[in-house]
């Protein structure tokens, strides 16, 4: 009796072992994903490899995703994979192309899948996978540089906007801008206002306006400056991210130049005379290429060899004369045509017709002529010479 106990439970225990040596052993790990790491708002291709670590085979097997936030299947994919019977010391690749949510969280995300472990489907295993999800470049872009009023005038205040754009899918943080006006060379100056401004946080595809006031220099040359600007963030993950660009500020203001007649030589007997023409620079800023020309009109004619004039550079709070031969051909007042053409120190063209009219005068009005009393002196000169002879006759009669 004892014999026919010990070889049935021999017989028990060889059963339980050969039992155990036929069991599958299946587990799910990710084998990759592409591209890696996940991006926000795209889509990464997960490859989970599904493995029978045991000697037995698995029957009926299926593997299963479960779409959780940040991790989602377009609408008609299913999420499962069917396996079927997965041999021992074997295994089984799925692929599963899943969106990555825009407002996904920089870092580890976790992808959660499950599998079935008896051939009836009624016994699973749930596993948790970790994917790391990370924006490949976390872009600030400067959208828009403009100035307020786009050409500033010497000692005049003005504003710097600056706008950015968060390009990135994933939130920044702790973004610095930094306008460097230290240079020099560069003729402003911070205007009420700091020359480094900042904000806590940037969502994906906002925006956001810095403003910064500066005033330029009363001395400032009128031409374009580039400012430099350093601007300075964090993405979700804590990575910091330093870029530095330029931004071109305008100096410049209106040119204000007069043009009179100086002085001439015609007189309403004298047709024919100089007039010098006097051009004064009262603006804030130089000019240059300054050329100016004369017409011919029914007062005048133009008798120089030629009726234009360049006269180059013009600096500010200076003045050129020129001066041109004509024939005046009116009553009293002739008018004179110009034109006049110059470029500022930012090479924009100007050009202007004017008219400039000058009144023309006798010289006896003027007091430049003899007159009566020219002629008195005149008759008084001959009486004299007269009587001097006849004096000088009627001494010799009275020598003979």
């Amino acid at each position: 009796m004892k014999k026919i106990i010990l070889f049935a439970t021999m017989l028990l225990l060889l059963i339980s072992i050969v039992s155990a040596a036929d069991t599958p052993s299946l587990t799910a790990t990710l084998m990759k994903y592409e591209p890696q790491p996940a991006e926000p708002g795209k889509y990464t291709t997960v490859f989970i490899k599904m493995d029978n670590t045991g000697t037995g085979t698995a029957q009926n097997v299926i593997l299963e995703i479960i779409p959780e936030y940040p991790f989602s299947l377009d609408p008609g994919k299913s999420t499962q994979e069917y396996v079927g019977a997965l041999g021992g010391g074997s295994f089984h690749v799925a692929e599963f192309d899943l969106k990555v949510d825009e407002g996904a969280t920089e870092g580890t995300n976790t992808l959660k899948v499950r599998y079935n472990i008896d051939g009836d489907q009624q016994i699973w295993v749930e596993q948790e996978l970790d994917v790391s999800v990370q924006t490949q470049d976390a872009v600030l872009s400067i959208e828009e540089i403009s100035t307020e009023p786009a050409e500033m005038a010497p000692g005049s205040s003005g504003t710097i906007k600056l706008v950015l754009k968060n390009m990135a899918y994933s939130t920044l943080s702790d973004i610095k801008v930094k306008i460097d006006l230290a240079s020099s060379s560069l003729p402003f100056a911070p205007y009420n206002s700091a020359s480094e401004k900042n904000i806590y946080q940037l969502k994906p595809g906002s925006t956001h306006e810095f403003n910064f006031d500066i005033i330029a220099f009363p001395d400032a040359t009128a031409q374009i400056y580039k400012v430099p600007v350093n601007i300075t963030y964090y993405d979700n993950i804590g990575t910091a991210y330093s870029k530095d660009d330029l931004i071109g500020v305008v100096v410049n203001s209106e040119p204000d130049i007069k043009v009179v007649v100086d002085s001439t030589t015609l007189l309403a007997e004298k047709r024919i005379g100089d007039i010098v023409l006097k051009i004064v620079n009262k603006g804030l800023n130089d000019v240059k290429l300054m050329n100016m020309k004369l017409s011919d009109s029914e007062d005048l004619e133009i008798l120089s060899s030629s009726n234009e004039e360049y006269i180059g550079n013009l600096d500010s709070d200076d003045f050129e004369t020129v001066d041109f031969r004509i024939l005046f051909k009116g009553e009293d007042t002739v008018e004179i045509p110009l034109e006049l053409d110059y470029m500022d120190n930012n090479n924009n063209y100007y050009k202007e017709d004017l008219t400039l009219k000058l009144k023309v005068h006798s010289a006896e009005k003027l007091g430049t002529s003899n007159g009566k009393g020219g002629i008195y002196f005149v008759v008084i000169v001959v009486v004299a010479v007269v009587a001097f002879i006849i004096y000088r006759r009627r001494k010799k009669k009275k020598q003979h």
